[in-house]
């Protein structure tokens, strides 16, 4: 288990980097866009193609940065008020609701990935492959994945912030 935990904090380490290239790359972007539109007569609408799909990609990595530390949005008026077993069971039902929908998410993300790699088709305004873009969803349903399975393993072994808190109480 501490090997997979190292491998987490690598992979999650990696993430965040990432998340933090990605937002500079879309602000800087869209800043110089914005430059653009104001002090000529150029069109910079090209680039918006780019900022949306990092800006998914962003999201996806976000959300399982998130889902890592247990902190999507929850009701917590419930999950607080259950004890530890209470609060693994419901965890453990989440997991599983939530491993379902990341493997559909990968799965059709994928399935779109070949369709558009066996088309050829390409994006309007680059002509880029379009599932040089689309990758990105099978990839953050992988992060997602991985991430949903680290939080249920430190919830089970009480690794968890939210089963922590109970011990200090």
């Amino acid at each position: 288990m501490k090997a997979f935990k190292k491998i987490m904090d690598v992979i999650a380490f990696l993430e965040g980097f990432v998340i933090s290239a990605i937002t500079m790359v879309i602000t800087a972007i869209t800043f110089v866009n914005v430059l653009v539109r104001k002090f000529t007569t150029s069109s910079f609408a090209w680039s918006e193609e780019i900022v949306v799909n990092l800006f998914i990609l962003l999201i996806m990595l976000g959300c399982a940065l998130c889902l890592r530390e247990g902190s999507m949005i929850s009701l917590s008026l419930v999950f607080d008020r259950l004890g530890r077993t209470g609060k693994k069971i419901l965890v453990a039902i989440t997991t599983v609701v939530n491993c379902v929908f990341f493997s559909i998410l990968l799965k059709t993300g994928w399935a779109k990935v070949l369709s558009q790699m066996a088309s050829g088709k390409t994006t309007a305004s680059l002509g880029i492959q379009e599932w040089m873009y689309t990758i990105f969803l099978p990839i953050g349903a992988i992060f997602l994945l991985l991430h949903t399975v680290e939080f249920f393993i430190d919830v089970m072994t009480n690794n968890a912030a939210c089963v922590k808190e109970e011990d200090a109480q």
